[in-house]
């Protein structure tokens, strides 16, 4: 079997959980592990935390499809505008839809008379994304539309921030004060919510005002800050780990993989490790990835390929079989998923979504 693996720490997904609801006291937590869980294994964390929160996030349908087919009971949200096609899936295994338009509504509705069953839907109010969602000025309207549904129940009320992981955004500020506005008039016809949420991870680090009854948290839950965020004490739940699988001297002038563009400015020894852009370690790290091995960085040398790459180890005493971190702590030293975006002028959330299904993810202590 391939060395190369994903190792999720069950200890730092508890610790981040436990972080956020010590800055939010008293409010309910919605994992948000959409897309595979940010890349950290969707399955795998939602078995691990789900008695430490209150419901998930997913982005589709077929998401919250898988989680149920794993046992999990929780309350799942779909996130994103439900498709055509979503509507059954949504009433079959029981998700909570986001309510963005009356098209959606209406086709839930008519599928749930049909399953005889109703539907939980979450009001998302268009604050100023200009993605999805309902505009203010049209809610009034969308929710006395929603209650002539007889299959409809309107059980959340929410909205999405742009700019929630910059530091003393205004933008943040007015779409809060949009959502508490609309909020505060549907409130006091007389509707109740059993899910208000707003926050993010951005806002839920930097905006309290946006602590509603439950918040929707991220990339946080694996210990990865967003944007502009000052460090708050999160541990990264992942460790990208390998093994060295092959050791082989190259002369100076002598080059390292396809285009021969590296070219060895001494004697030297070079490593092979089992991981390549097929597993989305990504080519364009060519030229700028390092890798730990013994506690000690190494540059990644010649181009990455799809499946192996190559680590210049110098003279020092490298084994077959040696342990290889490319993403989280080994020792002292630390290589985290931001230093890696940072390199490739991206954000954290892409380098570990793009981490493929090849690599297999196992949960550690």
């Amino acid at each position: 079997m391939r060395p190369t693996r994903i190792e999720i720490s069950r200890r730092a997904l508890e610790q981040n959980i436990a972080y956020f609801r010590s800055i939010a006291p008293g409010k309910e937590i919605i994992a948000v592990v959409k897309a595979n869980a940010y890349g950290h294994g969707m399955e795998l964390v939602a078995t691990a935390i789900e008695p430490l929160v209150d419901a998930f996030g997913v982005a589709f349908a077929e998401e919250g499809a898988a989680l149920r087919s794993i046992g999990i009971t929780k309350p799942i949200i779909v996130l994103m505008t439900p498709t055509i096609g979503d509507a059954e899936e949504i009433v079959e295994h029981d998700l909570d839809a986001v309510a963005c338009s009356l098209d959606v509504v209406q086709r839930l509705n008519t599928v749930a008379q049909r399953f005889g069953r109703r539907v939980r839907c979450h009001l998302y109010v268009d604050t100023g994304m200009h993605r999805d969602g309902i505009a203010p000025e049209e809610v009034p309207a969308f929710v006395e539309a929603c209650a002539r549904l007889e299959q409809i129940e309107l059980v959340g009320f929410c909205t999405h921030f742009a700019r929630s992981d910059e530091l003393d955004c205004q933008m943040t500020t007015r779409q809060n004060q949009r959502f508490a506005v609309v909020l505060d008039q549907l409130l006091q016809n007389g509707y109740r919510f059993r899910w208000i949420h707003a926050a993010n991870t951005g806002a839920a680090l930097q905006h309290p005002g946006t602590h509603y009854s439950a918040l929707r948290i991220g990339i946080g839950l694996y210990g990865i800050a967003p944007g502009q965020t000052s460090a708050p004490p999160l541990r990264p739940a992942l460790r990208l780990v390998t093994n060295v699988t092959a050791l082989r001297s190259v002369r100076a002038g002598e080059t390292v993989s396809y285009g021969t563009h590296y070219v060895a400015q001494r004697d030297t020894t070079v490593a092979t490790i089992p991981i390549g852009y097929g597993d989305g370690f990504v080519r364009m790290l060519t030229g700028i990835a390092e890798c730990l091995i013994g506690g000690k960085r190494y540059p990644i040398v010649g181009a990455i390929c799809m499946d192996e790459c190559m680590v210049d180890v110098g003279s020092d005493p490298i084994a077959l079989g040696d342990e290889v971190v490319l993403i989280g702590q080994q020792g002292n030293q630390c290589i985290t998923a931001r230093e890696i975006a940072d390199r490739l002028g991206t954000i954290p959330y892409e380098v570990t979504t793009l981490l493929g299904n090849r690599i297999e993810r196992i949960l550690v202590p």
